[in-house]
């Protein structure tokens, strides 16, 4: 069974895997570049190291430079402290620089091999996961792991050192009153835990209701034309304004709680301030304490509060970010349902004489129903055999496992006694064409989609093949010729001209089976002889395995197999199914009445 990778995070799973057992996979990705991070987690430890020391500086300043009266120590210090925070700085920045490289070669790296395992893998992957969401999900979930590397990382260990060198530093300074100012943070960073884990989850909520926003806006803005005939705009406004009153109440509930919060916050940073005041007071005027360490207590406060409440929001981020993590690798774990074969090098077979299916039996996924019960028939070179039937009978099921886009559960299908499993895909493939109802075309020129993007591929070649199907006007009616430029999924082109681009793309391959699966069915009647003229100039003299809902296009067919339900309900040629009225005789009367097609 095929995982779907793309699951919002409210509905993710425990993890499976243990957070250090998924770190250390992702150590080769770091090791390339475990200079750049040692570099990076001193630069870190010295940045902090830097924010530690001003406040020391600043109550040298107070108590040793200000009493004594000497105005060149004054300025020395104040020298040192504006050099401190200035070095600190530009240490930071560095850090950062240094960090966010090596978060984005790990990403580059690892986008790179998951890019490379997906195109391995089976149309079983891409059918339990769409290609849209999946690339979105990869995208959320590479650049959380990005961040893991970078920022988050280091957003943990900075606000665990800062922590710990500030309650050090003050409890060396004055335990009295470290005292009372832990007393006072540890209920803060308990309290952020819960409060942030509740904000969260508003704004999920709040993510959730915008996202309802755009699709309905997006929904009815494509339907305006139809509401407008029917007269039903004022039901769209009335679900848009709905929609809206919900994202808005969301919202403002969200930002509340995010604003009290972060205001109680400094509320409580300032009621530390005053416990340091009252704390320090009585050493103060005993001389046991200096005004000096006072001020640094405050600072160090200002310093402590920052860190502490959001070391719980870095460890969720770092718990989001293992979770992205953990997909990705299920994604690489994952292995293809239509693994190579074992003969290598062995190219297609030539010659050969027939292809076999063998009561194959197929199901897209364990819960599903059989698409393919028994299927046997025999491919015999040089036919053109046609499959007909009811839409969704297993017609295309039959051309998927033939182009080996999945692997049969049951059966097998072989060419000439070898199993065509056995052969490499590339081998198997290099001997097949296929020409499908929805043409993929590509963002580039002409000659790219002809040859989708194998440059050895002669313009001789290219010209020819167009030639052949006698579409040769193809050249002068797109601007350009070969060089012409097609917009993503040839919108500029019309379908018929997409179609006859699509034929010539396989007949460039020169393949020993053309598998054609309903090549017609999109077109108006008249580009459809059109294109029924360049599959029969293109299936002469070729194996041809068709699919057709239109009965006329395959008449003349070597063999005629009727798929219904998942089996084989009928076989044989145009007029014995005629006489034999079945299921291809009623279908035959269906499109055609009592005429009967020209032979």
């Amino acid at each position: 069974m095929i995982n779907n990778f793309y699951d919002d995070d409210s509905k993710s799973k425990n993890h499976k895997v243990s957070s250090v057992k998924l770190l250390l996979r992702f150590l080769p990705y770091l090791k390339p570049h475990w200079k750049a991070f040692g570099l990076a987690l001193f630069l870190l430890f010295f940045a902090i190291a830097g924010e530690l020391a001003g406040p020391l500086v600043l109550r040298a300043v107070i108590d040793d430079a200000i009493p004594a009266g000497s105005a060149s120590d004054i300025v020395k210090l104040s020298g040192l402290f504006a050099l401190i925070f200035l070095v600190t700085m530009i240490i930071s920045y560095a850090q950062v620089i240094v960090a966010t490289r090596i978060g984005l070669s790990i990403v580059r790296s690892l986008k790179r091999k998951l890019f490379d395992h997906v195109m391995t893998l089976s149309m079983g992957f891409f059918h339990a996961n769409p290609s849209g969401k999946l690339m979105a999900r990869v995208e959320s979930d590479t650049e959380r792991v990005r961040m893991l590397f970078s920022e988050t990382s280091m957003a943990l260990l900075r606000n665990a050192a800062m922590v710990v060198g500030t309650l050090l530093i003050m409890f060396k300074a004055n335990s009295y009153i470290a005292v009372r100012v832990l007393v006072m943070t540890i209920p803060v960073g308990l309290l952020s835990m819960f409060v942030l884990r509740r904000m969260r989850g508003m704004w999920m909520e709040v993510r959730k209701s915008y996202a309802s926003i755009a699709a309905v806006a997006s929904e009815y803005v494509r339907a305006v034309p139809v509401l407008q005939v029917f007269g039903t705009t004022g039901y769209a406004l009335r679900k848009m304004h709905k929609q809206g009153k919900n994202y808005f109440r969301k919202e403002v509930k969200a930002f509340l709680w995010e604003y009290t919060f972060w205001s109680f916050l400094g509320s409580l940073e300032i009621a530390a301030i005053g416990v340091i005041l009252v704390s320090g007071r009585p050493g103060v005027i005993s001389g046991v304490v200096t005004v000096g360490t006072v001020v640094m207590f405050v600072e160090y406060t200002r310093r402590l509060f920052g860190p502490l409440v959001m070391f719980s929001e870095t460890l969720n981020q770092i718990q989001r970010a293992l979770a992205s993590g953990e997909r990705l690798m299920e994604i690489l774990d994952t292995s293809t349902q239509t693994p190579d074969g074992s003969l290598k090098n062995s190219g297609f077979p030539d010659p050969w004489n027939r292809i076999e299916f063998e009561d194959v039996w197929f199901r897209y996924s364990e819960e599903s129903e059989w698409a393919l019960k028994g299927v046997s028939f025999t491919l015999t070179r040089g036919e053109t055999v046609a499959l007909v039937g009811d839409s969704g009978g297993g017609k295309s099921t039959i051309v998927s496992l033939l182009m080996r886009f999945y692997h049969i559960e049951k059966g097998r299908i072989s060419i000439d006694g070898v199993n065509i499993y056995d052969l490499t895909l590339d081998a198997w493939r290099s001997g097949l064409g296929l020409v499908l109802q929805e043409v993929n075309l590509f963002s580039g020129t002409l000659s790219g989609n002809l040859t989708v993007f194998d440059h050895s591929v002669s313009r001789e070649r290219q010209e020819k093949a167009l030639q052949i199907i006698e579409a040769g006007e193809l050249l002068e009616r797109i601007p350009g010729g070969l060089d012409g430029k097609i917009s993503e999924g040839g919108a500029n082109l019309s379908m018929g001209q997409r179609q006859l681009i699509n034929i010539a793309r396989a007949m460039l391959r020169q393949p020993e089976i053309l598998v054609l699966d309903e090549a017609t069915s999109s077109v108006d009647p008249g580009t459809e002889q059109r294109i029924q003229r360049a599959t029969d100039l293109a299936m002469h003299g070729r194996t041809a395995l068709v699919v057709a809902h239109r009965l006329a296009t395959i008449v003349h067919a070597s063999q005629i197999i009727v798929i219904r339900h998942g089996v084989v309900a009928e076989q044989g040629t145009h007029s014995e199914l005629l006489v034999k009225n079945g299921i291809y005789a009623r279908l035959h009367n269906l499109q055609f009445g009592g005429d009967s097609i020209a032979q």
